[in-house]
């Protein structure tokens, strides 16, 4: 019989005399194995996914292998007319001038893209060293503040203590 999710989720053991298997147990291990039944069948379902998308993708490959091919053979015979070859060399100078076109857009932008990522970058280190600069000088201040508090205190501790020396010696 083959083993199924549904035939692990409706096994049923019969009470055991002393001696048998702890039922609970048994329930942990069925559930254990469902789950792991279920992890693979999902797995099986998408590698078989997997290879119909692939055999998609292969049958577009061979028909547009197959038209290339026909159309290279077109190709052959356009290149060996004398005459198609002079419009051949003026598509293909076009398509040079083409090409360095789009090459020059792109560079002309990277380093468009890249100056104001430079600018960025300047700006952003400012305004760091700034922040950097503020907060220093926050710590500064709050030090001397301290500083000052604990004189203050210390000088308050000071008078107190007197203060109850003097009471002391007249009591």
């Amino acid at each position: 019989m083959a083993l199924t999710l549904d035939t692990i989720v409706s096994k049923e053991f019969g009470n055991a005399a002393a001696g048998g298997y702890d039922r609970n147990e048994v329930d942990d291990f069925l559930d254990e194995i469902l789950e792991e039944m279920e992890n693979r069948e999902k797995e099986t379902e998408l590698l078989k996914k997997q290879i119909a998308d692939l055999k998609d993708e292969l049958a577009k490959a061979q028909s547009q292998l197959a038209e290339a091919q026909s159309t290279n053979v077109n190709a052959r015979q356009v290149y060996e007319d004398p005459h198609s070859s002079e419009s051949f060399e003026l598509v293909m100078n076009k398509a040079r001038s083409v090409y360095d076109e789009i090459v020059s857009e792109a560079k002309n932008k990277a380093e468009g893209i890249i100056g104001d990522a430079n600018a960025e970058a300047a700006n952003m280190r400012t305004t760091a060293q700034k922040q950097i600069t503020d907060l220093s000088d926050r710590l500064t201040s709050l030090r001397r503040q301290a500083s000052d508090y604990y004189d203050q205190l210390s000088k308050v501790i000071e008078k107190q203590t007197e203060s109850m020396s003097d009471l002391k010696r007249l009591l």
